[in-house]
């Protein structure tokens, strides 16, 4: 089972569209829906977006409740916007 989820940026200029897909106790947070990184890197370290849209969270530290997913990308959303501006990653 997954849900779709929209987030507006907490400067309501960037929407983003996110998918929460079940995995055993957890929930992988896909990012389906972002804004162009402007020409920054697209790599996953700097991003912390897979290829496939899979948003990277620490091993262990994977949600376990759809509130928390929804935190999480929320969170992941407004770093995304800052590396897109700045061009500093956080590793």
């Amino acid at each position: 089972m997954s849900i779709i989820e929209h987030y507006r940026s907490e400067d309501g200029g960037y929407l983003f569209t996110f998918k929460f897909v079940q995995r055993g106790g957890h929930l992988d947070i896909y990012c389906l829906v972002h804004p162009p990184l402007n020409g920054r890197d697209p790599d996953p370290h700097k991003t912390h977006l897979f290829s496939d849209g899979q948003v990277c969270i620490a091993s262990g530290m994977e949600p376990r409740s759809q509130g928390r997913a929804e935190e999480l990308a929320k969170m992941w959303a407004e770093y995304f916007l800052q590396y897109r501006g700045s061009g500093i990653a956080q590793y």
